[in-house]
């Protein structure tokens, strides 16, 4: 798996080093503000449904915030919902890489009575690298490596490609996914122990074993009110493959389809450099 992502990421470099910066300002959501000194702030309101452990069958919802920051007159660029909070410290408007993390959120034995004597997989944040590359003007590659921070969380990985369309006051996205863990993470997320197969009958002693975790697909469409107000409805589907769906927990308890719905509110503003 790892060695997948790493081969990933040099073509990306490899691939942006040849590519004309030009070809990035296509890229860009059009966004003018007044031009002054500092910063525009963004300001956003996400509430989304998604599965409510990896594998499960039903859905749970969350909302939360997020902000971020760009100078004024910088155009923003186009980032998917699904993809983790990064911050590039290598930028070439072609080319992006910097670290990245994400929130994963944990799966209880005390949530649902079919989990019951099963182990307990924990929230926890993933922390790591991503890169962007631009492959054309609408054409969007991006990857992503990432670690949770107790030892038994393993290592994550997603590869994605985004198709970007911009017109009148629309932005929309679409563009296929691939997930993978190592050994640690699938185990965590997908393995069945004696214990767990003795306390709960429904499944059986299982080892899941490294590698693609699921295929799938994701889109995006934002809409412009204004330059300070924008909504984004978005939305996916994963189909957990190989060792993710072979597992007691995913056919005997949950679904090999995953699905994502959300929606974004984003307000933006302009501030006074106060850094």
């Amino acid at each position: 798996m790892l060695r997948w992502v790493a081969c990933f990421l040099a073509v990306l470099a490899i691939f942006a080093g040849h590519r004309p910066a030009a070809a990035a300002d296509t890229t860009r959501v059009a966004f003018e503000p007044a031009r002054i000194d500092g910063y525009i702030v963004t300001v956003k309101a996400n509430a989304f449904a998604s599965p409510k452990w990896q594998g499960a069958g039903v859905m749970s919802a969350i909302a939360y915030p997020t902000v971020s920051f760009r100078k004024v007159g910088e155009a923003p660029k186009f980032s998917s919902p699904d993809d983790g909070i990064g911050f590039g410290l290598l930028d070439n408007k072609v080319f992006t890489a910097g670290p990245v993390f994400r929130y994963v959120g944990g799966r209880y034995d005390g949530s649902d009575k079919d989990l019951r004597g099963i182990h307990d997989a924990r929230w926890t944040l993933e922390s790591g690298l991503f890169a962007d590359a631009w492959i054309t003007p609408n054409l969007r590659a991006r990857a992503e490596i990432r670690r949770g921070f107790r030892e038994k969380d393993g290592f994550a990985a997603n590869l994605g490609l985004d198709l970007v369309n911009s017109f009148n006051s629309w932005t929309v996205a679409l563009g296929p996914r691939l997930a993978f863990g190592d050994g640690s993470y699938m185990r965590n997320h997908f393995g069945v122990t004696a214990r767990d197969a003795a306390l709960n009958p429904r499944v059986y002693k299982y080892r899941a074993k490294s590698g693609m975790k699921s295929v799938g697909i994701y889109a995006s469409a934002t809409y412009k009110f204004s330059d300070t107000w924008s909504a984004t409805l978005h939305g996916g589907y994963d189909r957990l493959v190989r060792s993710a769906a072979n597992s007691p927990i995913t056919a005997r308890l949950g679904s090999t389809n995953q699905y994502t719905v959300g929606l974004t509110l984003s307000y933006s503003f302009p501030m006074k450099g106060f850094w």
